[in-house]
């Protein structure tokens, strides 16, 4: 399992604002997705939601990219500090745990503004997440994590997984995320991510990667099999289109959830009129059904 870079974060410009974009992009794009959480500019936009992997799972190939036979491959491309990659390490977590031991350090993404139940954008909040180490696979399914960069801060740096601090300007982000991809990912990983975040418009931007502020690549996961591929930009809007802000929400500490996953379970919550309850108990939800979705996906690109 590979670890490197963890994505950047958003540098000295006006506030934390990284993931504000991507939350119109969910718009500009969506419809395709099942809510988007602010109406579409009058742009023209080249996928429909049938086809662009962007916050829902989208067969992307028939092609089966597995190094063996009969295997099935999944990897996750993120950055340590994405919020949309700490929302996705659980369910993923749980999932995997049916094909192996899997490996992680609890943690909490950057801060970062992010889309809440009635369609507004919070203040900026931590979401609990895990940051993958290894995977001892115990058939045929094999796990790779690879982190692009560390973090992002508020001064126009980012930092690599080592911890060394680099400043950025432009898209020297995405160049930079683009040289550890084509280095240590297998290129038909590479070459998936460049179709869908670096080479399609989305709206008045260039390409997906574009609309992050500063412009980055997003957390990917990608399935492979006999079956064909399979690809998820960012966390799972199909079934909770507000599930990172339910986890940031929850109260739960990422120790503590941890604490639950690393064991096969999730926290048993029962329905509340407390905000905080009912934020665990959509997390819990998320986090469960988006795992089942995740299997439902190894399954079918078996």
């Amino acid at each position: 399992m590979e670890i490197t870079m963890a994505k950047p974060k958003k540098g000295a410009r006006e506030s934390r604002l990284v993931y504000v974009p991507f939350v119109v992009a969910a718009a500009i794009v969506a419809l395709l997705v099942v809510v988007a959480f602010v109406k579409p500019p009058a742009t023209n936009t080249t996928q429909t939601s049938a086809s662009f992997p962007f916050l829902q799972f989208v067969k992307v190939s028939n092609k089966d990219y597995a190094s063996s036979p009969n295997t099935v491959e999944v990897y996750l491309v993120s950055w340590e500090g994405c919020p949309y990659g700490a929302t996705q390490s659980w369910p993923i977590y749980l999932a995997l745990s049916h094909y192996g031991k899997v490996n992680a350090t609890p943690t909490w993404s950057d801060p970062e503004p992010l889309p809440t139940p009635n369609g507004s954008v919070s203040a900026p909040v931590q979401v609990p997440g895990l940051l993958f180490q290894s995977f001892e696979p115990n058939g045929s399914v094999r796990f790779h994590s690879f982190y692009m960069i560390g973090r992002i801060f508020y001064n126009g740096s980012f930092s690599l997984t080592n911890g060394t601090v680099i400043p950025y300007s432009g898209d020297s982000i995405v160049t930079f995320e683009q040289q550890e991809l084509q280095k240590d990912v297998p290129s038909w990983v590479y070459d998936l991510i460049a179709k869908y975040e670096l080479e399609t418009p989305v709206g008045q931007y260039p390409d997906l990667a574009e609309v992050g502020n500063p412009p980055h690549i997003a957390t990917v996961l990608l399935i492979t099999g006999p079956n064909g591929t399979w690809m998820i930009i960012g966390y799972d809007q199909n079934v909770n289109p507000a599930a990172p802000y339910y986890l940031a929400a929850s109260g739960y500490n990422p120790q503590e959830l941890y604490g639950y996953v690393s064991k096969g379970v999730l926290p048993n919550v029962t329905a509340t009129s407390s905000p905080q309850g009912y934020a665990q108990l959509e997390a819990t939800l998320y986090i469960q059904q988006e795992a089942q979705q995740i299997l439902n996906v190894i399954s079918e690109a078996s």
